[in-house]
């Protein structure tokens, strides 16, 4: 009998590293622009409400 160790290839993990990181590209400038303008809109609630 054989003993198999079930892994996986570097070209596997470099792969999904590479999907994520595009991903994460794609993603983060829209979620930092969100964010900002949330941040604009709660200080000028807190202006007017003053």
């Amino acid at each position: 009998m054989r003993n198999t160790i079930k892994a996986f290839t570097l070209a596997e993990v470099l792969i999904t590293l590479g999907i994520i990181g595009v991903v994460a590209a794609m993603t983060l400038p829209t979620l930092i622009n969100s964010y900002k303008k949330q941040q604009t809109v709660t200080h000028l609630q807190k202006v007017y409400t003053s």
